[in-house]
C-alpha cells in the first residue's frame, strides 16, 4: 500500500494549532521564517464562504507588516474561487497545485519577490495527507491547524481523511511522544478521543 512506502515523519506537522491566528507569527519572523505559504479552504476560510472578511484581510495585511511575504496554495481545481481570493487578499496564488506533489510548491515559489531556503519556508493547512505530508517533503516547517468546517469537505478531501484516520492511529503507535506533543488534540478535534 501507497502508505507503507512513506516515511512515518512526514506526516508528523512542526506546529500543531486549532487556528491560523493561533500561531506565534513573530516567533516564526524570529526563528528566520520570511514566506508563508497557506491553504485556502478550511484552513483561511470554509468552502461555503465566499467573501473575505475583515478579520482575515486585516490578519494577512498584518503578517505583511512583520515582513512575510504570504502567497496562497490550493488544491483547489477552482481557479477562479482562489483568484478572487488572493486578488481581495492582495497576494500571489496557484489553485490546483496538486498537494502532496511538490510541483505546485514549485510554481508558487517562481511567483515569489525573491528565492527563499526552504528554511525560510512555512506552509500551513488542515490536512496531514496534502498540506502536511509536501511541507515535509520540500523540507518547510509545516504547520497544521483544525479545518473550519468539516461538512463542507469536498469528497477528495472526505477520501484523505480516511486515509488520516489510518496514519494518525499509525504515528499513534509508532511515536507516541511526537503524536502526543503534535497530533493527539488534532485528531481529538477532528475525530474524538479514542
Amino acid at each position: 500500500m501507497f502508505l507503507g512506502l512513506v516515511k512515518d515523519h512526514k506526516f508528523i506537522p512542526s506546529i500543531y494549532k486549532e487556528i491560523v491566528y493561533d500561531v506565534d507569527y513573530i516567533k516564526l519572523y524570529e526563528s528566520g521564517i520570511r514566506l508563508i505559504l497557506t491553504d485556502l479552504d478550511n484552513t483561511l476560510v470554509s468552502y461555503k464562504d465566499d467573501v473575505v472578511s475583515d478579520k482575515l484581510r486585516n490578519f494577512i495585511n498584518e503578517l505583511k507588516s512583520i515582513g512575510f511575504e504570504v502567497m496562497i496554495i490550493s488544491n483547489n481545481s477552482s481557479d477562479s474561487r482562489v483568484k478572487e481570493f488572493s486578488k481581495k487578499l492582495d497576494v500571489e496564488y496557484i489553485a490546483k497545485a496538486m498537494k502532496p506533489l511538490k510541483g505546485g510548491f514549485k510554481k508558487i515559489l517562481k511567483k515569489a519577490s525573491r528565492k527563499y531556503s526552504p528554511n525560510e519556508v512555512v506552509a500551513i493547512g488542515d490536512q496531514l495527507m496534502t498540506d502536511v505530508f509536501a511541507a515535509n517533503r520540500m523540507n518547510y516547517t509545516s504547520i497544521l491547524v483544525k479545518a473550519i468546517d468539516r461538512k463542507t469537505e469536498k469528497w477528495t478531501t472526505r477520501f484523505n481523511r480516511v486515509l488520516e484516520k489510518h496514519v494518525l492511529k499509525r504515528l499513534k503507535n509508532k511515536y507516541k511522544d511526537l503524536y502526543d506533543d503534535k497530533l493527539r488534540f488534532y485528531k481529538e478535534e477532528n475525530y474524538g478521543r479514542d
